[in-house]
C-alpha cells in the first residue's frame, strides 16, 4: 500500500514537473524576443480589453485586421523605382556663419575655397545684408522680401544679430565694375525676448511636427531605410494604418492643424490665410505661453497656403518663409537656397529653434517638399540627414520632453507608380511616426499603452489634431472634445475601438483602405457601366472649362480601361468598382471609385493620375488642367 501511494505521489510530481515545463516553454514561445517568432510584450496596464501588444511583422498579410477594418499589406507586392540620382550639389560652402550669443554672430572664411572661387586672386571683398519682409507705409508683407545695404566684413567680424536671415557676397573690382564670384543665405533663429509665461493648465510637453510631403508608409520604409532603422531601435511608435481624409496636402494639413474640413476652412479664411489664423493648432498653443514656428520649403510648387493666397502676416513666432523667397533653384534633383539644400536649411532652423526655446514649450512645424513632392525628387538623398537631425535633438536633451509627429499628407498620386493597384492603398496611407518621451511614458502609462494599441487601428488627422489638444492640457488623456467634421474622433491617448471603421474616422469611401480587391476583367459589363457614368461626369467638366483667347480644350473620349477592382463594403450593402480609364487625346489617366447600391454611383472628386498635365496650360482656373488637351482654335488671332 505505502509502495503504491509512494508510486502515485511520484507521478503526480512528473505530471506535475511536465506541465510547468510545457508552461516554461508556452512562455518562452510567445513572451520572449526571439527573431523566428512575432515579438509580444505585456501592457503597462492588464486591465485594459488588450492585454497583449503583438509587434507587427512586416511578412504579415494585413497591416491591420481588426472588426472594423482589415486593410492588405499591400506593400509586399508593391514596386515602384525612384528617380536616378543626378549627382548634382547646391556648391560649396566657402563662408561659414555662427551665432555667438542671441545678440551676435560672427563670419568665417575658409580662404581655400574662395580662391577656387576667386581663380586664385586675393583681391576679393565681401559684404552682407540683413533679409526682411517687405514693408510698404507701414504695411508688412511676408509674401516678399527687402534687403538692408550690403555691409562689408572680414574672417571672423563681429556683427549684430538684427534679424534671422543673411545674404552674403563677394565679388571683385575690375574696371570700375564689381563682379559677383560668390553669394549665400543663411538663416539663424533670434530668441524672442518677450513672451508670456506658460500657463498653469498646459502639460509642459512641446510638439515638433516634421513632415514630408507625398511620403506613404511603404515609400518611406523603402526610401529612407536608415531613418526606418533609427525609429524601430528607438521605440517609435509606427502607425500603420493612418489614412489620409482628401485628395492633397491642404485639406490633409488643414484638418491635421484645424481639426475642420477643406469646405469649412476656405469659407472661414475668405481667400486669405490671415483672416483665419486663429482656428490653427499653433495659435492655440501660442494663447498658452507657447512659443511658435512654421516653415515649408520648395515655394515654386507652390506650397500649402499659396493657392489661398498664403500668410501675409507671420501665422507664428517665427517663420523663414523669406529665406526661401531670396532664391530656390532646381540643380539636378535637389532644390537649393544657395550653398545649401532648402531643406537642410529647414532641418537646421528646426533644430536652433527647439534649442533656443529648449528651456520654455514650443510648437514647432516644419514641412519638407524638395526631397518627396515630385517624381524627379529621391527621399534617400536626406535620409542620413533626416537621422542626424533626430540624433541631435536626442543629444540635445530635446526629446526628452518633445512629442515629435514625423508624418506626411498622402502618398504619391500620380506618374508610373500609380499604375500597380497596390498603389490605390499606397497613395491614401502616408506614414506616421511619433516619439514619446520617456517621462510620458512613465507617469502616463495607461495612455502610452493606448497609444501602443493604436498602431493597429485605423485613424486619421483629425484624431492627431485632437490628440495634440489634449497634449495641450494638463491632464493628459482626459481632455474631451468633438470635432464636427468628426464626430467620433478621438486623441490617440485614448484607446481606438478595434470596430472602428472608415465612417468613424471620417474617411470617405472615396479614400478608404479597410477592404479587400478582387480584380474584374477589364471588359466585364458592371466595370464599362461604371465607365459611362464616369466618363459623363469627366466630359460635361470638359465641357465648361474657361480657357485663355484663342485655345480650347479638345473633347475627351473614353479610350480603354486600364485596370479594374470590386470589393465589398464590411455590411455587404454597398458594392465598389475601382476603375482606371484612358482616354484620348492626350491618354489622361483617371482613376474612379464607383458605387454600386441600387443604382450606380460615381464618388467625386475624380482625379487623373497622369504626370503633371502640361497640355493642359491653356485653363484659366488650375485644377482645370485635370481635364483639358488644349489646342489652338481656327481663325482666331492673338493681337500681339
Amino acid at each position: 500500500m505505502a509502495s503504491n501511494r509512494r508510486n502515485k505521489i511520484k507521478y503526480i510530481y512528473c505530471i506535475t514537473g511536465l506541465l510547468l515545463i510545457i508552461l516554461y516553454l508556452y512562455y518562452f514561445y510567445m513572451f520572449v524576443d526571439s527573431s523566428k517568432h512575432h515579438y509580444r510584450y505585456r501592457e503597462y496596464n492588464t486591465n485594459t480589453s488588450n492585454p497583449f501588444y503583438i509587434k507587427y511583422n512586416e511578412s504579415e498579410d494585413y497591416l491591420i485586421n481588426t472588426p472594423g477594418c482589415s486593410i492588405p499589406n499591400f506593400g509586399r507586392t508593391l514596386n515602384f523605382k525612384e528617380a536616378e540620382d543626378q549627382g548634382k550639389s547646391c556648391g560649396d560652402r566657402a563662408i561659414f556663419v555662427y551665432k555667438l550669443s542671441n545678440e551676435y554672430l560672427t563670419f568665417r572664411i575658409d580662404d581655400i575655397k574662395m580662391r577656387i572661387y576667386s581663380k586664385g586672386k586675393w583681391n576679393y571683398q565681401c559684404c552682407y545684408q540683413f533679409i526682411k519682409p517687405k514693408n510698404k507705409s507701414n504695411d508688412v508683407d511676408y509674401r516678399t522680401i527687402e534687403r538692408t545695404g550690403c555691409e562689408p566684413f572680414k574672417n571672423m567680424s563681429k556683427i549684430e544679430l538684427k534679424e534671422e536671415i543673411i545674404v552674403v557676397s563677394c565679388y571683385i573690382h575690375n574696371e570700375n565694375k564689381n563682379t559677383t564670384i560668390y553669394e549665400d543665405a543663411y538663416i539663424l533663429v533670434k530668441r524672442l525676448s518677450t513672451q508670456k509665461e506658460v500657463n498653469a493648465n498646459v502639460s509642459g510637453y512641446n510638439i515638433l511636427i516634421l513632415g514630408m510631403d507625398t511620403m506613404s508608409r511603404v515609400r518611406f520604409i523603402r526610401s529612407m531605410p536608415r531613418t526606418y532603422k533609427y525609429l524601430k531601435e528607438n521605440d517609435w511608435l509606427d502607425f500603420r494604418a493612418y489614412n489620409k481624409v482628401d485628395y492633397n496636402t491642404f485639406p490633409n494639413i488643414v484638418a491635421l492643424l484645424t481639426g475642420k474640413k477643406r469646405s469649412e476652412v476656405t469659407k472661414l479664411c475668405n481667400n486669405t490665410m490671415d483672416t483665419c489664423n486663429d482656428i490653427f493648432l499653433w495659435s492655440l498653443f501660442n494663447k498658452k505661453g507657447y512659443y511658435t514656428a512654421f516653415g515649408e520649403d520648395y515655394l515654386r510648387l507652390p506650397d500649402t497656403f499659396t493657392l489661398q493666397n498664403g500668410f501675409k502676416v507671420p501665422p507664428t513666432n517665427h517663420y523663414p518663409r523669406p529665406l526661401f523667397i531670396t532664391g530656390e533653384s532646381l540643380k539636378g534633383n535637389l532644390i537649393c537656397t544657395m550653398k545649401k539644400p532648402s531643406a537642410q536649411h529647414l532641418l537646421d532652423y528646426a533644430l536652433d529653434f527647439s534649442i533656443a526655446y529648449k528651456s520654455n514649450n514650443f510648437f514647432g512645424m516644419f514641412w519638407l517638399n524638395s526631397y518627396s513632392h515630385n517624381l524627379q525628387n529621391i527621399p534617400t538623398l536626406i535620409d542620413r540627414n533626416i537621422v542626424n537631425f533626430f540624433e541631435s535633438m536626442d543629444n540635445s536633451g530635446i526629446l526628452k520632453n518633445t512629442f515629435v509627429f514625423f508624418l506626411s499628407d498622402h502618398g504619391i498620386r500620380f506618374g508610373e507608380a500609380r499604375m500597380p493597384y497596390e498603389s490605390y492603398y499606397d497613395e491614401r496611407l502616408p506614414m506616421l511616426y511619433i516619439q514619446v518621451p520617456d517621462s510620458f511614458r512613465k507617469t502616463h502609462t495607461h495612455q502610452y499603452t493606448n497609444m501602443v494599441i493604436n498602431q493597429g487601428r485605423l485613424l486619421s488627422p483629425y484624431d492627431l489634431y485632437l490628440t495634440m489638444s489634449d497634449l495641450l492640457h494638463k491632464d493628459a488623456g482626459t481632455y474631451i472634445y468633438t470635432l464636427d467634421a468628426c464626430p467620433q474622433c478621438v486623441s490617440i491617448l485614448k484607446e481606438l475601438s478595434p470596430d472602428r471603421n472608415c465612417a468613424d474616422a471620417s474617411i470617405d469611401a472615396k479614400w478608404c483602405t479597410c477592404h479587400d480587391m478582387t480584380k474584374l476583367p477589364n471588359d466585364d459589363k458592371k466595370v464599362l457601366l461604371g465607365v459611362s457614368a464616369a466618363m459623363a461626369i469627366i466630359q460635361k467638366k470638359n465641357r465648361e472649362i474657361i480657357t485663355t483667347k484663342c485655345t480650347e480644350c479638345e473633347i475627351l473620349r473614353f479610350k480603354k480601361v486600364l485596370r479594374a477592382h470590386i470589393y465589398t463594403d464590411s455590411f455587404n450593402t454597398r458594392v465598389y468598382y475601382i476603375i482606371v480609364l484612358l482616354t484620348t487625346p492626350g491618354d489622361l489617366k483617371y482613376e474612379v471609385v464607383v458605387e454600386k447600391q441600387d443604382t450606380l454611383r460615381v464618388i467625386e472628386p475624380i482625379d487623373t493620375i497622369s504626370t503633371y498635365n502640361s497640355k493642359g496650360n491653356c485653363v484659366v482656373h488650375l485644377y482645370d488642367r485635370t481635364f483639358c488637351i488644349c489646342k489652338i482654335k481656327k481663325k482666331c488671332k492673338i493681337k500681339p
